[in-house]
């Protein structure tokens, strides 16, 4: 933000010389061309206009009124004939100047003044939202104690699939970087909807019977429904779309034998195609209290044999020509040691 400012600033400045510079070459434009009598004293304008639409009132009058003056009194009104002009003519000239830098600056000056305090109004509406996620995300942590690094994680690897799928063409109109911003800020909140599973299932430490894996499945639902109340009282907070559909529809499948809704291809949201491989990846790596971590080989192996069938093989193949990167990313996170409930949401996958 620092550097933005500094740039413009350094911007104004550039327009500032050259607007005056732009005055004096039209000032001997108009000399050249034999004095004010001829139509390119109204040259002028623009340079007065550019004054004042960039830098506001105060320097845009002072900008017309050097301009006025430059082709003024000491400027004739025909060269040839040596005539001068009359007092009449370059005062009006001066206060007509005068009177449109004003009005233009004026606008200049109001319509800014509206834009910053909607970026200062934007920023505080981001700022909520980091808050609520960031709370929402810690309310998660404190029902599940493998949640810190994962999300951690998730967030990082989700943030480079998705650049690379911005590469690509098909995508290219979809993903823009305010995309990989948000599911990089959301992609932590998948699970949130567990911290409304009882304790004797989310912290069991053995495999789970079906009617509890049928329970424990209803983390997604509880999890969208929980910001579906939220967004209805706060409808300007558009990004809780996107993390609706992360926590609602992660767990769909291509093929369309996932939940809750039994989605398929690309009636699955991208957002959630993309948080489904990642959350894979990172529950085959992680080591749990029934089942030993897996190697970086044997998950991507696993991944390739479910394209087309369990995920979106446009993004299996985005996922692989960055397995390298994707592997020392969860490296870097290291592993958990304590998570007892991450891989009972993979159990269909295994099966």
């Amino acid at each position: 933000m620092r550097l933005d400012i500094s740039v413009f600033k350094i911007k104004k400045v550039y327009i500032w010389f050259y607007s005056y510079f732009l005055s004096i070459l039209i000032t001997w434009i108009v000399y050249m061309t034999g004095g004010t009598n001829k139509v390119y004293a109204n040259l002028m304008y623009i340079p007065i206009a550019i004054m004042a639409s960039t830098h506001g009132k105060r320097q845009g009058v002072i900008h017309a009124v050097v301009s006025a003056l430059l082709i003024g009194p000491f400027m004739p009104l025909d060269t040839v004939m040596h005539l001068n002009q009359p007092s009449i003519n370059w005062t009006v000239r001066l206060i007509t100047y005068s009177a449109i830098a004003f009005v233009i600056g004026f606008f200049a000056d109001f319509y800014r003044q509206e834009f910053e305090k909607r970026v200062k109004k934007e920023k505080e509406i981001a700022d909520t939202q980091m808050a609520m996620v960031y709370s929402l995300v810690k309310l998660a942590e404190s029902r599940d104690d493998n949640t810190g690094v994962h999300i951690e994680r998730v967030a990082k690897i989700c943030q480079q699939l998705a650049r690379n799928l911005q590469r690509r063409d098909k995508y290219r109109g979809y993903i823009n970087d305010s995309y990989i911003q948000k599911i990089t800020e959301l992609s932590p909140l998948h699970d949130i909807g567990k911290v409304g599973i009882p304790d004797q299932i989310l912290l069991k430490p053995g495999p789970l019977s079906a009617e509890e894996y049928e329970l424990m499945k209803t983390h997604t639902t509880i999890g969208a429904k929980t910001l579906m109340e939220v967004k209805e009282k706060f409808p300007d907070h558009r990004f809780l779309e996107l993390a609706i559909s992360i926590i609602r529809f992660h767990h769909e499948k291509w093929d369309g034998t996932g939940y809750p809704l039994g989605l398929a291809g690309t009636t699955i949201p991208l957002s959630a195609r993309i948080m489904a491989i990642v959350d894979v990846y990172d529950a085959l790596r992680s080591k749990r209290v029934y089942k030993d971590a897996i190697s970086h080989e044997e998950s991507i192996q696993i991944i390739r044999e479910g394209s087309g069938s369990f995920f979106d093989p446009d993004i299996v193949e985005a996922f692989l020509e960055i397995q390298a990167e994707i592997g020392a990313i969860f490296d870097q996170y290291g592993e958990e040691e304590r998570a007892p409930v991450r891989w009972r949401c993979k159990k269909a996958y295994r099966q």
